[in-house]
């Protein structure tokens, strides 16, 4: 006997719904504690818009999906099918290239691609075998609840993620004093830094750059250095600079600080009176794969040199 047309199999719903929770708890997770930094590299090579808009459509689209498995779960299980497709060949990328975390839940828990996928795969073959094309029947919701939902849906994580980028002052009390003095500005979770862009602009006017290096440290003539004290590639680049460096000319160091859980990895730099350190706030992600390498000549950027570029200069 077939089924009726308003009943849904119990059992397909819930592989539906556990697909829907799984992704919800990445959405939060990314929420909360993500970054534009930890979006999968093939995603930041390939969007057109700027990656902060590319995270927060991403938080946007699982939320709104997720929506939709509990409101019209017929629409939802083939855009369900298709993301989770999606994922392992993200997944897939990210294995090839070596990454320890797959970024799904942000920067509070990492998890490897390959167990990743294997979640996700058996999340997609457990709602497959339930043959939603056949047992999920039911219309669902009215049209006006779900739209408003998946209003809802995109504009709450973009107003929060606004609210976690907002840079306001601080105030801090002083000891043995009778009020209170300005703080520096409150840091915002993440930066996105652009070298590349910075050729031919005076290093003083490069607002990326001049926000959080004094400008008094900022070189007229030489070179700017952008490194992480956990990055392999960073400490070859470093010790190289070390090597070579007969003090010529002068050299700023600008530490990215997004990493200090992780291992040092870099253990020689150049050193002497022609070098200074700059660094940037502590725990802020930065949206820059490291080392870059800045010339300065004249108070104007005549090169900015990433690591492919500065590997294929030796």
């Amino acid at each position: 006997m077939s089924q009726t047309t308003d009943q849904d199999s119990p059992l397909a719903r819930w592989a539906l719904r556990l697909c829907a929770v799984w992704l919800a708890a990445g959405a939060v997770a990314k929420l909360f504690y993500g970054t534009p930094a930890l979006l999968p590299q093939i995603i930041r090579d390939s969007t057109p818009l700027s990656l902060e808009l590319t995270y927060t459509l991403v938080i946007g689209i699982e939320f709104a999906l997720v929506a939709l498995a509990f409101l019209r779960p017929r629409q939802a299980w083939p855009l369900f099918v298709a993301l989770f497709l999606f994922f392992d060949f993200v997944l897939t990328t990210q294995m090839r290239a070596g990454a320890e975390s797959c970024g799904c839940f942000g920067g509070g828990l990492k998890v490897s691609p390959a167990l990743m996928m294997g979640v996700d795969s058996a999340l997609l073959l457990f709602l497959l075998v339930t043959k939603p094309w056949v047992s999920v029947r039911r219309r669902g919701a009215g049209i006006g609840l779900v739209l408003v939902t998946l209003l809802l849906a995109f504009a709450l994580p973009a107003v929060w993620i606004q609210v976690r980028q907002s840079e306001g002052p601080a105030v801090v009390d002083v000891p043995g004093g009778t009020g209170q003095t300005p703080a520096p500005p409150k840091a915002p979770d993440w930066i996105e830094l652009h070298p590349e862009k910075w050729v031919g602009k005076s290093v003083y006017d490069i607002a990326e750059l001049t926000k959080w290096v004094p400008e008094e440290k900022l070189p007229t003539d030489g070179q700017i250095v952008i490194w992480r004290q956990g990055c392999t590639h960073c400490a070859d680049h470093l010790r190289e600079l070390a090597n070579g460096d007969k003090g010529e000319h002068p050299i700023l160091l600008v530490q990215i600080r997004d990493d200090e859980r992780d291992s040092r990895a870099v253990d020689a730099m150049p050193t002497g009176a022609h070098v200074t350190l700059a660094e940037l706030p502590a725990g802020m992600q930065v949206v820059l794969e490291t080392p870059w390498e800045i010339t300065v000549e004249g108070g104007n950027v005549t090169a900015a040199l990433d690591r492919e570029h500065l590997e294929a200069a030796k």
